[in-house]
């Protein structure tokens, strides 16, 4: 009877780290009262696993609760919840097995007869103290950062090798431990080993994690210095600008006194001409201000003047205050990648090659229309409703762009629908944030 409590109060104690661990990385979307329900239901069935002495079948059934609870409760990708689960098995492994090397000559008789019922408690308790230790300094480690971290499935793979073999070796060590006494002072170095193993496993997700993070901040000071050149490109248009305006002013004079000189002979067609031709002029018709916002209106002076180099009319509605709850970072990778894509598609256009581009609340609503229309030879969708490869200098970029949009209308709750209209050949993109 003393086992089967002590074994309950191992999967309590078990159940409440993992709560405590998902807690401090994941953002929950369930409530507590559902969330201890699904914990409470996976980890009686494992218990009652327990039961079968199945060393495997136990550490599986740990793996499985562990992931389906964090599936069901958190929302990250299935890859990322399958690196913490083996993880934590692992850790979990690796801490009992310490405290085994420990007290080797103990744990022989706890596993094969389960008569020391104070060993199995002294036993128990250490192991998961270590384990909780472990487990604490690592979802520390990572408390909010758990999004500016994102594992692609290669990146994922690739970590979970050291894991996985850990845990290899963890059951060649335990398979020795339940089968075979061992004295002193092999018990120790086994156990010195395990610890080893263990840091290994920690050092080796706290450097990637650290790299991680080291690419996070160059890609900030990447787009930062993006930004810094937008807004440097914004203000050197509007001195270019405010210099031709004031030499149109200058010239103003002797406009008018041409167009005088013509009223008085009648001739009312080159009176036409001269001022269509003085009001279509550069000076006029460029406007550097086209939305309220300072660093998307930079961004779009610039590619207003990609847009004028390549001979492509760039229509432009953005109504104020509808998207000042977007961050400046988001603004720039959103509108960023949606411009170069249209400009690639659009400059493709032999004849009148237009993009024009929309964004408006709509009313009564926290919904943010943003429309992109532009000129597309050829329809850039695939029989799978994917996006075909765009013509980017370097290969392994492709996808990039269009990953970098979902990802930040995912971020923003929204949704994303493009497609391709053969009558007109134009490409449509529309995106629906929420604020």
């Amino acid at each position: 009877m003393s086992v089967i409590f002590c074994y309950s109060l191992i999967y309590i104690v078990e159940a409440i780290i993992l709560v405590q661990y998902v807690s401090n990385i994941f953002e929950c979307r369930i409530s507590y009262i559902k969330r201890y329900s699904i914990l409470s239901v996976l980890f009686c069935i494992a218990y009652c696993i327990s039961f079968l002495q199945i060393p495997i079948l136990n550490s599986i059934s740990f793996l499985l609760a562990t992931f389906i609870f964090m599936k069901l409760t958190t929302t990250s990708s299935i890859n990322v919840l399958l690196f913490h689960s083996i993880l934590l098995l692992v850790i979990m492994s690796l801490s009992e097995l310490i405290v085994m090397g420990l007290f080797s000559a103990l744990s022989y008789n706890i596993y094969n007869k389960l008569s020391d019922y104070i060993s199995l408690y002294v036993i128990s308790f250490l192991s998961k103290l270590l384990y909780f230790v472990v487990t604490y300094f690592i979802s520390h480690r990572l408390t909010h950062k758990e999004d500016s971290i994102h594992f692609s499935p290669y990146e994922i793979l690739t970590l979970i090798i050291v894991p996985i073999l850990s845990i290899f070796i963890t059951y060649t060590f335990i398979y020795i431990f339940i089968y075979y006494e061992i004295k002193s002072p092999f018990n120790y170095m086994i156990s010195l080993c395990c610890f080893f193993l263990l840091l290994i496993n920690i050092l080796a997700f706290s450097l990637y994690e650290h790299i991680k993070q080291k690419n996070a901040q160059i890609a900030e000071l990447k787009l930062q210095s993006q930004r810094d050149a937008d807004s440097a490109e914004y203000y050197r248009t509007l001195s270019e600008q405010d210099e031709q305006q004031k030499v149109l002013i200058h010239d103003i004079k002797k406009h008018l006194n041409a167009i005088a000189d013509l009223n008085e002979h009648h001739e009312t067609d080159k009176i036409a001409a001269y001022l269509t031709r003085v009001l279509g002029s550069p000076e006029l018709q460029h406007s550097v201000r086209v939305c309220d916002n300072d660093l998307l209106n930079s961004l779009i002076c610039r590619y207003q003047k990609i847009c004028l180099m390549k001979k492509i009319a760039f229509h432009i509605d953005i109504r104020s205050k509808c998207i000042d709850f977007v961050s400046y970072d988001d603004l720039s990778i959103l509108f960023g990648n949606l411009m170069d894509n249209a400009v690639e598609s659009a400059e493709k256009m032999a004849v009148n090659p237009f993009i024009e581009l929309s964004v408006f609340c709509r009313e009564n609503t926290n919904m943010t229309i943003i429309t992109l229309i532009d000129s597309c030879r050829v329809n850039p969708i695939d029989k799978n409703g994917n996006l075909l490869p765009t013509k980017k200098p370097n290969p392994q970029f492709h996808g990039f762009g269009m990953r970098s949009i979902e990802n930040i209308v995912k971020k923003y709750n929204g949704e994303m629908t493009f497609y391709f209209d053969d009558p007109t050949k134009t490409f449509h993109t529309i995106i629906m944030l929420r604020h």
